[in-house]
Parts: C-alpha cells; sequence; structure tokens
C-alpha cells in the first residue's frame, strides 16, 4: 500500500466500532499539548524530498520522518529553538551556529564571530546552555592571530585575538 498523507480520515473508524478516530487523531496529528513530552507533529511530513518540516513547539523536540531525494526513510528530530538535526542515512551535516543535546544532557555548541585585540564578551548562540558551560575554545579563520576563548556563564563567553580582528570558529561543551 502506497503512503498517503491524507489518511486516515476523521470519519474512518476503529476496527468495526461505532466510533470514530477524530478527536485522537486531531491531537496527534497537531501535536496537541496534552501528548508532551512524547508529542509527535505528523501535520507537515512528507513522503516526497518537499522540503516541509513540522515547526518548533515551546519545551518539545519533535521527532519525525521523510523520505530523501532516493525515496529512503529519514529520521530528524527540531528542537525549541528550530534547530533541526538530521539522525540517520549519509553523512550527517550541520549548519553554523549549530546545537545538539544528547540524551544524557550534555550539549555541543558551536558557531563564528570576529575577535579584537581587548576581551569582548559574546553571547552563545541558539540561547547557549541550561545549567552550565563546561569548555568553549575555537580557532581563527585563515588568519595568523591567535584566538584565546574564557567561560563568562551558561550563556556568555570571552574572546582576544592577538593581532587584528580575525573571524574565528568557537565549539563549546555543557549542559
Amino acid at each position: 500500500m502506497a503512503f498517503d498523507k491524507t489518511q486516515p480520515q476523521g470519519s474512518t473508524k476503529i476496527r468495526n466500532l461505532g466510533d470514530v478516530i477524530t478527536p485522537n487523531w486531531d491531537a496527534i496529528e497537531t501535536a496537541d499539548s496534552t501528548f508532551l513530552p512524547q508529542a509527535l507533529n505528523l501535520a507537515d511530513r512528507d513522503a516526497l524530498a518537499i522540503a516541509s518540516d513540522p515547526t518548533a513547539i515551546a519545551d518539545a523536540v519533535i521527532a519525525y520522518c521523510k523520505q530523501d531525494a532516493a525515496g529512503k526513510p529519514q529520521g530528524y528530530v527540531i528542537d525549541p529553538d528550530s534547530v533541526i538535526t538530521k539522525l540517520t542515512g549519509g553523512t550527517l551535516t550541520a549548519a553554523s551556529p549549530g546545537k545538539i543535546v544528547l540524551p544524557n544532557g550534555l550539549t555541543m555548541i558551536w558557531g563564528t564571530g570576529t575577535a579584537s585585540t581587548a576581551w569582548v564578551t559574546k553571547s552563545f548562540d541558539l540561547t547557549g546552555f541550561a545549567t552550565n558551560c563546561f569548555h568553549v575554545s575555537g580557532s581563527a579563520k585563515g588568519a595568523t592571530a591567535a584566538i584565546g576563548f574564557d567561560i563568562v556563564s551558561k550563556t556568555q563567553y570571552k574572546v582576544k585575538a592577538s593581532a587584528s580582528t580575525p573571524a574565528y570558529y568557537y565549539f563549546a561543551i555543557g549542559n
């Protein structure tokens, strides 16, 4: 049987009983808040390689599946910051800035910025860490300047270049 995103209908019966599934299906399809934290937003699912990712829901990480251009199903998650992480298939790639939260709460954040020769306090991209920042480091993009980093808080870090104003990459770990 081919996938049909219009099925089941609200009038579809469960087995041969008189009840229809409209209330439950509507709640599941829209990721009704009563299902949190196990909500699934299926309203925007897609069986084709057309971009139609679910929208983020506050305080929920949504898992969903769609087929890639080759027709193979791929798994994704989207977090409350609208960061989409591909979990399956091929080479995993990450945008910059990026953030991933592992099941044990360990969080990694990465991004870019521009340094100066004085210490400057910057905010982590994508809201920083929930509890602690353990480590931040980075490197200059193609520049000969050395870059130094220091932790300020769970949402901020300091950066300083030895010379000029080089662009840099950073990587931070926390929880």
